[in-house]
């Protein structure tokens, strides 16, 4: 097996699988709740993200950095000053972006328009630039939001998303014959990219699977196939994506 392929092939046993298709920096912390949570849980980041930023940034003049992901968050870390504010999406990308060094990290819930919001009523826009670090088409939208706001947005591509699925033969031997309880779906793209490459059979065998959705354009893009269900997170973060899944053996009551 090629050492870059998901780990976590199913070991057999009775314990019903879930498939965890996020990426780094997040999927090992995720893996270890699913299995606290009683199930087996399967490794399968349908994206992979490569830091592109060989150089520090420019912050010259910015009064904040904006990050979206944990994954802007490994690329800046150690190259731009740790003493920089910092406003992410979400609580775990907070947790990371304080790991790798920030002193200064404002949390908002777990969405850009969130984000904007917080910007919008705790920054202003003479205050200086704002640094957007996203990947090559990612964050148009915020910035651009931002910018009808008064804001001027530096958006930077610090990192870049390729497709992670394995190969097919490696897909079906990793999903196995047992019947897959449940799939998480930590983003829009995620789901994007797990449906595109997924072959037809083993499509077939997810129809009786649950989808857990972070967030409504998640779940639109996971109606495009059969699911036994869709299920939608009361809030867009794991501890919310985790409460749908439940203890294996009484979530289903």
């Amino acid at each position: 097996m090629r050492p870059d392929l998901p780990t976590g092939l199913p070991s057999g046993g009775s314990r019903p699988a879930v498939l965890v298709t996020r990426p780094e920096p997040g999927l090992s912390e995720t893996m270890a709740a699913v299995t606290a949570l009683g199930w087996r849980a399967v490794a399968l980041p349908a994206l992979r993200a490569e830091p592109i930023l060989r150089a520090p940034l420019p912050v010259r003049g910015v009064q904040a950095i904006l990050v979206t992901s944990g994954q802007a968050v490994t690329a800046l870390a150690g190259r731009v000053p740790g003493d920089m504010p910092v406003l992410a999406v979400g609580a775990a990308t907070a947790r990371r972006a304080r790991a790798a060094g920030f002193a200064h990290v404002t949390p908002a819930e777990g969405t850009a328009d969130a984000l904007a919001d917080l910007v919008r009523a705790e920054w202003r826009p003479a205050g200086g630039a704002l640094l957007l670090a996203t990947a090559p088409g990612y964050g148009r939208d915020l910035a651009e939001a931002l910018r009808r706001s008064g804001f001027r947005v530096l958006r930077r591509c610090v990192y870049r998303i390729r497709p992670g699925m394995p190969p097919a033969d490696i897909l079906r031997g990793m999903i196995g014959r047992e019947a897959v309880a449940a799939a998480l779906f930590f983003s829009a793209e995620t789901a994007r990219q797990f449906l595109r490459h997924l072959p037809r059979d083993v499509r077939d065998r997810l129809r009786g699977a649950r989808a857990i959705a972070i967030s409504g354009k998640t779940a639109e893009i996971l109606a495009m196939t059969g699911w036994r269900e869709i299920v939608l997170a009361a809030t867009p973060d794991q501890a919310a994506m985790l409460d749908l899944l439940g203890v294996a053996g009484q979530a289903e009551g």
